[in-house]
């Protein structure tokens, strides 16, 4: 028993816990933050290379500061291992950034033996993260879009894509027209949709018109396009 207790926990007298304790848990709170990055992703950006470097991160730099521990040389050893390692991947997304912070910081945390602060540290992360994404912080209108579609400039064909558009959309606006010929013409509008779940849906219908031909869409708030 005393030895399962010094591989899974404090060791009597106050000494360091096991290494297993402290890549165990940063192994637990980086899936928590993957699998919260996976839930709370809106956007084009998403990448599962991301989502699990997540978890890699916060276990190496956990081992990382473990064989650190209060020797500077290996430190200034691993800095300079560090610096050779050239990081060519771009983050598009500025939240992304916040998620490899956070990695940082518990692997920081559970490598040096901080385990409940941790903890406490990852339980706050999730509820922050979590309120922004269920209120939409930052977001002024969730539906907000553009379409743009070419079609022939007759009665029935602008008739057929004005009742679409006021079946799908609360308001439209017209921001450019352009005809050309008899033959083809195209239309730019601003539009809020009723409901911006059904974009796709909604494209579906206007390209099944009989006279569109082409139908480009974009929703602002996912910066997404159909």
């Amino acid at each position: 028993m005393e030895a399962l207790f010094g591989i899974f926990g404090a060791e009597a007298g106050g000494a360091k816990s096991h290494p297993l304790v402290g890549l165990g848990l940063a192994f637990v709170l980086g899936q928590l933050a993957a699998w919260l990055y996976s839930y709370t992703h809106v956007g084009l950006s998403y990448s599962r290379a991301f989502v699990q470097s997540i978890v890699i991160l916060t276990v190496v730099l956990s081992l990382g500061m473990m064989v650190i521990g209060n020797n500077i040389a290996i430190a200034f050893g691993l800095i300079g291992a560090l610096a050779v390692i050239r990081f060519r991947n771009i983050l598009k997304d500025t939240r992304d950034t916040s998620f490899i912070f956070f990695t940082l910081v518990v692997g920081l945390a559970t490598g040096t033996g901080r385990f409940s602060l941790a903890i406490t540290g990852t339980a706050v992360f999730i509820l922050v993260v979590l309120y922004l994404h269920w209120t939409q912080l930052g977001s002024r209108d969730t539906s907000d879009g553009f379409v743009r579609l070419s079609f022939r400039p007759s009665s029935s064909t602008a008739q057929a894509v004005l009742q679409t558009l006021e079946r799908y959309c609360r308001s439209t606006t017209v921001v450019s027209q352009r005809f050309p010929d008899e033959e083809v013409g195209e239309a730019s509008y601003r539009l809020v949709l009723r409901d911006p779940r059904r974009a796709s849906q909604f494209v579906e219908d206007l390209r099944a018109l009989a006279g569109v031909s082409q139908v480009s869409f974009v929703l602002h708030e996912e910066q997404s396009e159909v």
